[in-house]
């Protein structure tokens, strides 16, 4: 089973050699990546020879998938092996068997389940062995269902940022709302005071147009 921990075990470990098949490489998640460390092969898939390491972020991932295949090639020459060890029986037995069982391992090498995923335009395509089939079908169900999690995530990141910096605007525009109202408050009350005519000999504060101050008597100018 692949782990949403980094981690090599059991579940997570997957053979891509017919003969070899003891040796492993894994496919393991994390919360942001997918692992590969698996072995390349040669001779047909039947031998292991190298490696095959990536690491590919979550974000960039687009598809996952697996098909089944077959390969015609080996599937021939291992028919024909076959029906040599076949044509054996009656002269030499053991070396017939021998023949017939390289002639089956041929045959299964060319069934081949894979696992494809897309990173950033580009196809990854990793070939099991027929027997890990169940095992792929397995990985490629729980890497869905991660990928689904981390869109999930990261969607509701966007939308809690978004909500956030609504918020921020809000306010932005209601504290601009109050300065405006402030200052045109400040513009009217000096207006205002402005507009005010007082007695220049007591002080008293005069209606607009009036001659005399109706306090002292005083002639308005």
């Amino acid at each position: 089973m692949v782990e949403s921990v980094k981690s090599e075990n059991d579940g997570s470990s997957f053979s891509v050699s017919l003969i070899a098949f003891w040796v492993k490489g894994s496919i393991t998640l994390d919360d942001s990546f997918l692992h590969v460390n698996m072995p390349n092969t040669i001779l047909f898939g039947l031998l292991p020879a190298g490696k095959n390491k990536d690491t590919s972020p979550l974000s960039g991932i687009t598809n996952v998938y697996t098909s089944k295949s077959y390969k015609l090639g080996p599937m021939i020459v291992g028919l024909l092996i076959a029906f040599a060890g076949l044509s054996q029986l009656t002269s030499s037995f053991t070396g017939a068997l021998l023949t017939i069982a390289i002639g089956v391992v041929l045959v299964s090498s060319g069934i081949k389940t894979s696992f494809t995923y897309e990173r950033s335009g580009i196809t990854k395509i990793i070939e099991f062995p027929f027997f890990e089939a169940n095992h792929v079908d397995e990985l490629e169900t729980q890497v869905t269902e991660k990928l689904a999690e981390f869109q999930d995530d990261r969607n509701v990141r966007k939308q809690t940022d978004r909500t956030v910096n609504q918020g921020k605007t809000n306010a932005a525009n209601i504290v601009d709302a109050i300065s405006n109202n402030k200052q045109q408050s400040a513009a009217t009350a000096t207006t205002a005071v402005k507009n005010q005519t007082f007695c220049t000999n007591c002080g008293a504060e005069l209606q607009p147009n009036i001659k005399f101050c109706p306090t002292c008597g005083s002639k308005i100018n």
